[in-house]
């Protein structure tokens, strides 16, 4: 009896201290879970304070560069709305000139237009003076046709045309006041019955075209004394 006792109590000390050496190895896994756990936590947060202070010192840094590269883009802005300041005062200066070029050519163009007609129809005006002429005699002979005189009439008025369409008309003289930049006086009388520089007779007509004399007309002026 008494040694079955004693094999019950060193059983008993034996479960005794294997639960205290499981409790123990229990306690010492915990531990190392626990450490494992708060080594990650531990190295992150490290991580996150090298990280701020990182950042805070890269803003410090970076902060005047930025600064330099606004005033940099700043007076790259202004210069070239400088540009194209001057860009828009050229274009407008080309484009004022080209009008001012283009007016120019077209009174070029019309000048010489006037000046080709005054010196085609300056020939051909003593051909129309016989003509006007032979009508005039045609007209106080007793002997003329009347065809004839009425075909000579309706050529006078063809050639009176085409120069009406070229912008040639005749010089108005008789009866006018005299004017030296339109009459040629070849003759002058003093007569009561006319005022100051008359034209009383017309011995050639003369011709214009626009502002530009084809012949001046010739003419007999009177004035009263």
């Amino acid at each position: 009896m008494l040694d079955m006792e004693n094999k019950d109590l060193k059983s008993e000390e034996v479960n005794s201290s294997e639960a205290q050496t499981l409790e123990e190895t229990n306690s010492e896994g915990k531990n190392e879970n626990m450490q494992h756990f708060q080594e990650p936590q531990e190295d992150a947060a490290k991580t996150q304070e090298n990280d701020g202070s990182n950042e805070s010192s890269e803003d410090i840094e970076v902060e005047p560069h930025q600064e330099d590269t606004v005033e940099t883009l700043k007076k790259q802005l202004e210069e070239k709305e400088r540009e194209v300041e001057e860009y828009k005062s050229l274009c407008q200066r080309i484009a004022a000139d080209f009008d001012n070029y283009k007016k120019r050519i077209a009174k070029d163009k019309e000048n010489m237009y006037y000046e080709v007609v005054a010196d085609v129809v300056g020939k051909l005006l003593p051909i129309v003076d016989n003509f006007e002429r032979a009508i005039d005699s045609a007209k106080n002979s007793k002997d003329t046709n009347d065809e004839l005189l009425k075909g000579l009439e309706m050529i006078k008025k063809q050639i009176d045309d085409i120069f009406s369409k070229l912008g040639v008309e005749p010089i108005e003289a008789l009866n006018k006041e005299f004017d030296p930049y339109l009459h040629n006086a070849i003759m002058h009388v003093e007569d009561e019955r006319y005022g100051k520089n008359v034209v009383i007779e017309e011995f050639q007509k003369g011709y214009k075209i626009k502002d530009r004399v084809i012949r001046y007309s010739l003419v007999k002026v009177a004035n009263a004394n």
